[in-house]
Parts: structure tokens; C-alpha cells; sequence
């Protein structure tokens, strides 16, 4: 099932519900306040971040596990931040990440967020917006279009990766 929603304030208009191919009305995940990380000023300014809130009010927990924004970037991976070493450093999230039962989850710089790897082009703040598709296991998948902003409070191991196995 796909959900289109236009920036922030519809989430809240869907009260919960999508629309199933079949024509039911079934519960999915909400969206609110999707934004990307300009890259302007960065220190890599090859790769950035999409944040979002996300809101289930269902009563079973549900993963978000994959994202694409088109052809802004060649690869999008749902990272999540581990303790490492006596630091935070993110890794991708192979089983995506749970928003959990009637809870929320807050993808922000520092936490949760999708990473747009492999960027073809400068990301400059204001005036743009990306459209992704967040997709969860639930099958739902929504688009969002996501302002491009600045980010200036960037955490200084905002970049840091946990190594690749093997």
C-alpha cells in the first residue's frame, strides 16, 4: 500500500489510517516534519541525511526498512547509532529499525535516520525539497518531500561508521 503525504501537517490528517489496494482502510505509520541535511559547509559533502518523525499507532510494533529518493544519490540506507569504543558511531540497520506498538520514533541528527550515500549533486539550504519513499515492513510505503535545510549544531561523530564486517 502506498500513502502519499505532503509535507508534515497531512500526517496528522490521516488519523492513522491508508487506504489497501482492496479499498479497507488499515493502520500504518505516520509521517511528520521530514527534512535533509544541506551540504553546504560539510565535510562531506558527498553523503547527507534525511530526518522524520514517525508515529505508529497500531498495536504491533512496525519497521521502517528502506528508503529511495530517487536519483539524488546512488545508495539509501536506514542507519542506526551504536556505542563503540567509548563513542557513538552509526552502522546500517539490517533489520530496518522498529517504531514501536502506539509509539513513536524520532530519526534526528545524533539518533535514527535514512543516509543518502553517493550524492550527484550539492544540496544547498532552502528552496528544495526531495521526494523519498519510506517503505516498512508492513508493506505501507509513503512519500514524503522533504525540505533541504541547514544544520549547523552537526556532532562532531555525526560521520563516524562502525566498521564492516568481514
Amino acid at each position: 500500500m502506498k500513502t502519499w503525504l505532503v509535507p508534515a501537517v497531512a500526517a496528522t490528517l490521516l488519523l492513522g489510517a491508508c487506504t489497501s489496494p482492496s479499498g479497507e482502510i488499515t493502520p500504518g505509520v505516520l509521517v511528520a516534519d521530514p527534512w535533509v541535511r544541506a551540504t553546504e559547509g560539510t565535510e562531506r559533502p558527498d553523503m547527507t541525511a534525511l530526518f522524520v518523525n514517525l508515529t505508529n499507532p497500531t498495536s504491533a510494533d512496525i519497521r521502517i526498512t528502506a528508503a529511495d529518493c530517487g536519483d539524488v544519490a546512488s545508495m539509501y540506507e536506514v542507519h542506526e547509532m551504536i556505542e563503540q569504543d567509548g563513542g557513538m558511531v552509526m552502522q546500517k540497520a539490517e533489520d530496518g529499525i522498529v517504531i514501536p506498538k502506539e509509539g513513536h520514533l524520532h530519526m534526528a541528527p545524533g539518533g535514527p535516520h535514512v543516509m543518502l550515500m553517493g550524492l550527484n549533486r550539492d544540496l544547498p539550504a532552502g528552496g528544495e525539497e526531495i521526494s523519498c519513499t519510506l517503505t516498512f515492513d508492513n508493506a505501507q510505503e509513503i512519500d514524503v518531500l522533504a525540505p533541504v535545510k541547514e544544520f549547523t549544531e552537526e556532532q562532531d561523530t555525526y560521520h563516524s561508521h562502525a566498521p564492516a564486517d568481514g
